[in-house]
C-alpha cells in the first residue's frame, strides 16, 4: 500500500512539469517581407474624337433646281405637262457627323385642273387648266442613314440622308381665268393663301470635291386643302405635291480652314487638359520643354532633311493638334533663316496594308502641311516647293499607327 502512495505522489509531481514543458512559448514565424513591384506602365491609349468646333463652323449653302407637280384633286390622269419648274435655296449647319439643320426657301410654278364634271357642264372653261405660283419656307432636320449604320470613313464619297421639316406655304398669282370660272359656279378662288406645310423625303449626296457635294433630292409636301385655290372638304384637310431637284451643296470653311466635319486622334493624356488643372499644367510644362529641345536640334544643312517631320495616322490626311507644334517649329526655323527654302516631300504608307496609292494620301498630306504653314504662320508660298510620291517608302520608320507623311528638305534660296 505504501508503494502505491509513493507512485501516486510521483505522478502528481511529474504532470505539472510535463504540462509546463508542453506549453512552453514559441515565437511565431515572421512572414516573408513582400517584394515591391512597380506598377506596369500602360501605353497611352489612342482614341478617336471629333475636332472641337464652334458655332461659326460647319455651315453649308444649297442651290438646287428641278420640277414640282401637284398631287391634289383632279390631277390624276394628266401627263408630264403637270411638271413645272422650281428653284430651292438653303443654308444649313452641321451639328454632328450625321445630323444637320437647314433653313430653305423654294419658289416654283404649279398647275391645277378643273374637275371633269365642271368641264362637261360648261364649254367656257376650255381645257380646265390654270397656273399659279408657290413659295415655300421650311426648317428641316437632316439625318444621315449611311453614317448611322456604317463606321466613320473620311474617304467615303456617297451619303444617303432622310429629312423632315415644317414651315409655311404661300400660293399666289393665280391665272385671271380662275375668277371667271368662279362666276360659272366652279368652286375655285384666286385669292392668295398661306398654309402651314410639312415635308419629308430622301436626298443623295456625292462628294465631288473637298468643298462641294452633288445632291439629288426627292420631297413630298403636305399643305392645307385650299393651297391650289380649291377647297373640297368643309373640315380641315390636306392637299399634297412633290418635287425632284438636283444641285450642289457648298461647304464653307471652318476656323481650321477645312470644309468637312473631321475626326482626329489624340493621346488619352491630352484629353485631360480641360478636366484636371494640375495635370494640364504638368503637361503644358513638359510640352514646352519638349518643344524647346526639338527646336534646338535644327541646323541649316542644304540638301539634308530637317529633324522635324509631320506624322499622320493611317488613312488620315489632316494635321492634328499635336503635329501643329511641329508646323510651328518649321515656321520659326524659316523665320530665323531667311536664306533657306524648303521642299515639302509627301509620302503614303506604301508598306502598310491599310494605305493604298489610289487614296492619294501623299498628295493630300503635303497639301495640308503647306496650307497650315501659309494660313496659320504666314509663310510665303514662294519658299515652299511641293513633291510627293504615292509609292515611295517614307524616310523615317513607321511608329505604331503613325506614318511620317511629310518631311522637309532644306535648299538654298
Amino acid at each position: 500500500m505504501r508503494q502505491l502512495y509513493i507512485l501516486l505522489a510521483l505522478l502528481v509531481l511529474a504532470v505539472p512539469g510535463y504540462a509546463q514543458r508542453q506549453q512552453k512559448w514559441k515565437a511565431p514565424k515572421r512572414p516573408k517581407p513582400l517584394k515591391w513591384v512597380p506598377p506596369k506602365q500602360k501605353a497611352p491609349e489612342v482614341i478617336d474624337v471629333w475636332r472641337p468646333y464652334v458655332f461659326s463652323d460647319n455651315w453649308f449653302v444649297d442651290l438646287r433646281g428641278g420640277v414640282n407637280f401637284s398631287l391634289a384633286e383632279n390631277m390624276a390622269g394628266h401627263g408630264l405637262d403637270i411638271c413645272q419648274p422650281k428653284i430651292d435655296l438653303g443654308i444649313g449647319k452641321q451639328f454632328s457627323n450625321a445630323w444637320s439643320t437647314t433653313l430653305s426657301i423654294g419658289i416654283g410654278k404649279q398647275k391645277g385642273w378643273a374637275s371633269k364634271e365642271s368641264l362637261a357642264a360648261s364649254s367656257l372653261m376650255e381645257s380646265g387648266d390654270y397656273n399659279f405660283q408657290v413659295i415655300s419656307l421650311y426648317v428641316e432636320e437632316e439625318f444621315s442613314i449611311v453614317r448611322q449604320f456604317f463606321p466613320y470613313n473620311e474617304q467615303r464619297r456617297f451619303d444617303a440622308q432622310m429629312f423632315v421639316g415644317a414651315g409655311m406655304n404661300y400660293s399666289f398669282n393665280f391665272d385671271d381665268k380662275v375668277d371667271r370660272w368662279s362666276r360659272y359656279g366652279y368652286p375655285v378662288d384666286g385669292t392668295d393663301y398661306v398654309n402651314f406645310a410639312f415635308r419629308g423625303g430622301l436626298q443623295f449626296l456625292f462628294r465631288a470635291s473637298e468643298t462641294a457635294d452633288l445632291v439629288l433630292r426627292g420631297s413630298y409636301h403636305m399643305v392645307g386643302d385650299n393651297y391650289n385655290g380649291v377647297k373640297h372638304s368643309p373640315s380641315f384637310a390636306f392637299d399634297s405635291y412633290a418635287d425632284v431637284t438636283v444641285g450642289v451643296r457648298l461647304h464653307l470653311a471652318d476656323h481650321y480652314g477645312d470644309h468637312r466635319y473631321y475626326k482626329v486622334r489624340r493621346w488619352e493624356a491630352t484629353s485631360l487638359r480641360t478636366t484636371e488643372p494640375k495635370v494640364a499644367d504638368l503637361l503644358d510644362d513638359e510640352k514646352v520643354k519638349e518643344y524647346q529641345a526639338r527646336e534646338a536640334t535644327e541646323h541649316v544643312v542644304f540638301g539634308e532633311l530637317m529633324q522635324t517631320h509631320i506624322s499622320f495616322y493611317i488613312d488620315r490626311t489632316f494635321v492634328n493638334d499635336y503635329q501643329m507644334d511641329n508646323i510651328r517649329i518649321v515656321a520659326d526655323f524659316l523665320r530665323r533663316h531667311p536664306n533657306v527654302n524648303l521642299i515639302l516631300k509627301g509620302y503614303c504608307g506604301a508598306s502598310s496594308k491599310s494605305e493604298s496609292p489610289d487614296m492619294h494620301l501623299a498628295e493630300r498630306r503635303v497639301a495640308a502641311v503647306k496650307k497650315a504653314l501659309v494660313k496659320y504662320y504666314d509663310v510665303s508660298p514662294s519658299r515652299l516647293e511641293i513633291w510627293f510620291d504615292e509609292t515611295a517608302t517614307p524616310p523615317f520608320p513607321m511608329k505604331g499607327e503613325w506614318i511620317d507623311g511629310v518631311v522637309f528638305q532644306m535648299v538654298e534660296k
